[in-house]
């Protein structure tokens, strides 16, 4: 194990510099190596080729030579034979001299069996007339050639200039063969120029790779960190400076874990702390409407009804503001029954008519009988919240319709006012948490939470249902809010 642990800690090291420089120069290696395999290929193959095609021309002209010597000789010969003159026969003697010599280069030379008989013979065949003829001269008496030695003038001629043929033919050969290698070697180096450049991008993909995972590790952490909370622990392996990258994350999640906390703990404080002071609130306002304490005059009336729509609106507050804490803390739980949707919603509309009364709001309600089966006191404040959404910015002396049916058992539940409606701009923003918008177009005396929404979209999750904002009509040009629930589930 202490072994493992080592080398994963060696694959860490290093910089993201020191990664990428090391990746360059492992992938460029296919590409060097080719580079000179190629070169000394070229290089070698050049000199082969060279040294196979020089000699074999070499063979020819050093045989085009001797076929020059020998005819000089034979030519020499009889003039000296026609003549008498010695310098004649002293040209023989120097061009057999260089005939010869240039049949001695053969020697030094790698030659096949067939030319090297064919040259011995040649070199026989020649000696042999030399000494035929060098006895002639002995007696320093005029030579005359028969012929006999004419005839292997002629047969010393045929064999070179069979040699002279044999060797033009090699040539041709050869470098037919020359072409075809050249061919074959133009393929393999093709070929092995794409395997190497194959090779060399496959190696290249596995570095990008190595590379990008640790920065895909952090998009994935900071997206966790959104999505899911600060619970999970971000690890980041990789070089040395994302490393310490993954680690500043760290403890900014646990930063941001603890403001949680302390944002958790205190929202539950301050909505425990208001709930006890609310309640003698509104027990206090009841028993002032209900003249426990004396008659009250109309003013007096009308102040009592004022404090009965703020306790109403604070306690929304802070309803949700409890709420919200639940959810968040994973402590809430859910109770299932099946009843009848439409009384929820008639009981909530019932329980803002002091509201719609202040502000002289009517209700279009058309709600078709439907029954449910669901979280009642869930549903209660998700309908509570929307409705109460739309009631805030219902300007006076307008309506809100209420529209409840069912299809292929999917219920709908539509809220409408006329009030300025929601911007494109906000349209996402709207069930973000505490996101409270712009609601300088309302006339709500206190500002809400900006929980109302994010509650609703939270519990329509849960209940694998959801909200719509729907465009404007004529009639409602505010906010058209539709909630789509199935009929029946069971929610885990």
């Amino acid at each position: 194990m202490a072994k493992s642990s080592d080398q994963k800690a060696s694959l860490n090291k290093g910089s993201l510099y020191q990664w990428a420089l090391a990746s360059f120069l492992i992938v460029t290696l296919p590409l060097i190596f080719a580079i000179f395999y190629t070169v000394y290929e070229v290089g070698d193959f050049t000199e082969k080729s060279q040294s196979a095609l020089f000699k074999t021309v070499h063979e020819t002209e050093s045989t085009r030579i001797i076929l020059e010597r020998l005819n000089s000789m034979e030519r020499n010969i009889r003039q000296f034979q026609l003549f008498g003159t010695i310098g004649f026969f002293d040209l023989f003697l120097e061009n057999r001299d260089k005939f010869l010599k240039q049949v001695a280069t053969f020697d030094q030379q790698k030659i096949d069996d067939n030319l090297i008989r064919r040259l011995d013979s040649l070199s026989k065949n020649e000696h042999s007339l030399y000494v035929s003829i060098f006895k002639k001269l002995e007696d320093k008496k005029d030579i005359k050639l028969t012929q006999e030695d004419l005839n292997v003038y002629d047969e010393l001629t045929q064999q070179v200039k069979k040699i002279l043929t044999e060797g033009e033919k090699r040539v041709a050969t050869e470098s037919k063969k020359l072409s075809i290698s050249a061919e074959k070697f133009k393929i393999e180096l093709i070929s092995f120029a794409i395997i190497s450049i194959a090779l060399a991008l496959l190696l290249s993909l596995i570095f990008v790779l190595l590379l990008l995972r640790p920065i895909k590790d952090i998009t994935i952490a900071i997206r966790t960190i959104g999505d899911k909370g600060f619970s999970h622990a971000i690890s980041i392996r990789g070089p040395r400076d994302l490393q310490q990258l993954g680690e500043q994350l760290e403890w900014l999640r646990i930063k941001l874990g603890s403001l949680e906390k302390e944002k958790q703990q205190f929202i539950r404080n301050v909505s425990h702390e208001l709930k006890t002071p609310l309640a003698t609130l509104k027990e206090g306002t009841d028993l002032l409407s209900d003249n426990i304490v004396g008659e009250l005059n109309t003013e007096q009336q009308e102040i009592i009804q004022l404090m009965k729509i703020s306790n109403i609106t604070i306690n929304d507050l802070v309803e949700n503001l409890l709420e919200y804490q639940r959810s968040i803390s994973s402590k809430i739980t859910f109770n299932c029954s099946t009843f009848k949707l439409e009384a929820l919603v008639n009981r909530i509309t019932d329980e803002y008519e002091l509201l719609l009364r202040s502000k002289n709001i009517s209700l279009e309600s058309k709600l078709n009988p439907t029954q449910i089966n669901a979280d009642y006191e869930k549903l209660k404040i998700v309908i509570s919240n929307v409705f109460s959404n739309a009631l805030k910015f219902a300007p006076p002396n307008s309506s809100i319709r209420l529209t409840l049916s069912e299809h292929d058992k999917i219920i709908t539940l539509t809220i409408e006012d006329q009030g300025p409606g929601i911007s494109k701009e906000v349209e996402q923003l709207i069930f973000k948490d505490f996101y409270r918008g712009n609601s300088s177009s309302s006339d709500w005396k206190i500002k809400d939470s900006g929980l109302g929404l994010a509650l609703v979209r939270h519990y329509l999750d849960i209940h694998h249902g959801s909200v719509k904002l729907l465009s404007k009509c004529k009639k409602y040009s505010g906010a058209r809010f539709s909630i789509y629930l199935p009929q029946k589930q069971n929610i885990a």
